[in-house]
């Protein structure tokens, strides 16, 4: 097993400064009936009295597995509010990478295959991705072209005005020009970010960590960045510091499969092996993808003297590199 090899992850760029889609809002959204990869029929008019996020996307545009993921992470906690979205891909388009990109992301939205493209021409859909959002009353009111730098923050801001959180004053307060300084914080601490994983992926690790640290100083809400900091300093065996910046990750997003098995593999290294076991166990069940997870079990499992569990974790994680089953994450040691 080679040590820590790190993937090229998020690239944020500004959206085109077209419309998403070329009909009006504020009319009817176009109904459509569609079939899901799942073998099921889904309508718009299943949906009544909700609000629908629609997003149509290309499974060849990097762009598009960007604004599902965003999506999923921002509208999940909206599901029993009423809100619901839909992913849409063209007859065209690859079925199995769709659903794989779905299934790598973690992301269970109903993938709808789109005929014809007829969704796409009653819609007029101008970019991919596009996402158009759909009020209770099935009126067509927001959309949201490409992937833009805010589009995480715009989606959930059009969310919350739909479902009374927010009112017309709130929106237009998330929306408004004073976020442009945000967003070129963000584009900083990406840049940061990837010129770290090209610096590490060359073997420079005092480099990376510095342009980690500096990504962090751009962006401090940018949990990616103590993830990549704390196993860069995993690998220069600075155990005390990759413990702090997981544990900074986790505050940030306690559901991090990356931070979590980091944190275990710090804590394997300052020897605390059965506080190590317990967090990467629950690792290991809610990743679907987990070879790093299993490696690191068995670091623990073999320091602990349990070498059958050890060759067990060991094996389990080969099992899932030899799948070709690539963490969707990161960071990914076992590659």
């Amino acid at each position: 097993m080679r040590s820590f090899t790190f993937f090229i992850a998020l690239l944020l760029i500004f959206s085109p400064a077209s419309d998403a889609i070329s009909i009006s809002l504020g009319e009817a959204a176009p109904g459509f009936t569609l079939n899901s990869t799942d073998g099921k029929t889904v309508s718009l008019s299943d949906y009544k009295g909700e609000v629908v996020v629609v997003i149509y996307w290309r499974t060849a545009h990097d762009r598009s597995a960007l604004a599902l993921k965003d999506a999923y992470d921002e509208l999940k906690k909206y599901e029993k509010k009423g809100v619901r979205v839909l992913s849409v891909i063209s007859d065209t388009d690859n079925k199995d990478h769709a659903i794989g990109v779905l299934k790598e992301k973690g992301i269970d939205y109903p993938l709808l295959v789109d005929p014809d493209r007829q969704l796409y021409s009653s819609y007029g859909i101008r970019v991919y991705p596009t996402t158009v959002i759909i009020d209770k009353q099935g009126v067509l009111v927001y959309d949201i072209p490409s992937h833009p730098l805010t589009y995480k923050n715009t989606l959930e801001g059009y969310i919350k005005k739909l479902i009374g959180e927010i009112d017309e004053k709130e929106l237009n307060e998330i929306l408004s020009p004073h976020k442009a300084e945000q967003d070129k914080a963000m584009l900083e601490a990406v840049r940061l970010y990837n010129l770290a994983l090209k610096f590490t992926q060359s073997g420079l690790l005092d480099q990376s960590v510095e342009l980690a640290n500096r990504s962090i100083a751009a962006k401090p809400e940018m949990a990616q960045s103590y993830i990549l900091l704390g196993f860069l300093n995993l690998e220069l065996k600075e155990a005390d510091k990759a413990l702090e910046a997981f544990n900074k990750a986790l505050q940030l997003d306690p559901n991090s499969h990356d931070a979590q098995t980091g944190l275990g593999g710090a804590l394997v290294m300052k020897g605390d092996i059965d506080k190590a076991l317990e967090i990467l166990d629950k690792a290991a069940v809610a990743n679907p993808y987990p070879q790093m997870t299993y490696y690191e079990l068995g670091k623990a499992y073999e320091q602990k003297g349990d070498k059958d569990k050890a060759i067990e974790m060991y094996k389990k994680a080969m099992e899932k590199i030899i799948k070709k089953q690539v963490l969707p994450s990161a960071i990914s040691k076992c590659q």
